[in-house]
């Protein structure tokens, strides 16, 4: 069973974004890393300059529940809750031992490790990405492409499966650092936060 981020609670998120998009755009919103024992070890929130999440009650908080990331927490209690989502639906599509359900015939390198799409979330999807030492990595981005748009969602794709692949190096890096606490430690390390900073910032630059 997967671990939990945090307690449940029903809502609904509507996105609030420009009236104008000048091209289609699915920037990353938020990116989790998890361990072997679906235990989260990073979790980081970009948080859109441009727009806005809100939820349908127009307040800072549901149930109690603040949708801002506070200071002291790298990801939002709503991003929190799509996130533990889209590790729950991981699961089902990886299957039984090995849990590479999603994997074709014949195929090696980063497209043995890029899960795809696991689900839509109002207008964000969560694409997951899985290393051959079954660590996890979740993006979540925005939805903004229309489906009947099949070059340009196959393009976007291709660009979210390399930044998760850039994502993967990075954490790579960091496990050979013999001073780093690896498996189900939480990542605290200024490089490695800095290096997922910088390439989702270079990745959503180029929306």
């Amino acid at each position: 069973t997967a671990k939990t981020y945090g307690a449940c609670a029903s809502f609904s998120i509507s996105l609030v974004a420009n009236s104008s998009i000048d091209s289609p755009t699915m920037s990353v919103l938020s990116l989790a890393v998890v361990g072997k024992n679906n235990e989260p070890v990073f979790l980081k929130e970009f948080p859109k300059t441009e727009g806005r999440y809100v939820d349908d009650f127009a307040e800072e908080e549901l149930f109690g529940l603040s949708f801002a990331i506070r200071s002291n927490e790298p990801c939002s209690v709503k991003h929190q809750f799509i996130l533990q989502a889209a590790l729950d639906r991981f699961e089902q599509v990886a299957g039984p031992p090995p849990g590479v359900g999603w994997r074709t015939p014949d195929v090696s390198g980063v497209d043995a490790m890029w899960v795809g799409m696991l689900l839509p979330v109002e207008e964000m999807r969560v694409y997951g990405y899985m290393s051959t030492t079954k660590i996890k990595f979740l993006a979540v981005v925005e939805d903004v492409i229309p489906p009947d748009q099949t070059a340009q969602n196959r393009k976007k794709e291709s660009e979210i499966k390399n930044l998760l692949a850039q994502i993967h190096r990075l954490y790579v890096e960091y496990t050979l650092n013999p001073f780093n606490q690896i498996g189900d430690h939480k990542i605290v390390s200024k490089v490695f936060d800095v290096g997922v900073t910088n390439s989702v910032t270079e990745y959503n630059g180029k929306r």
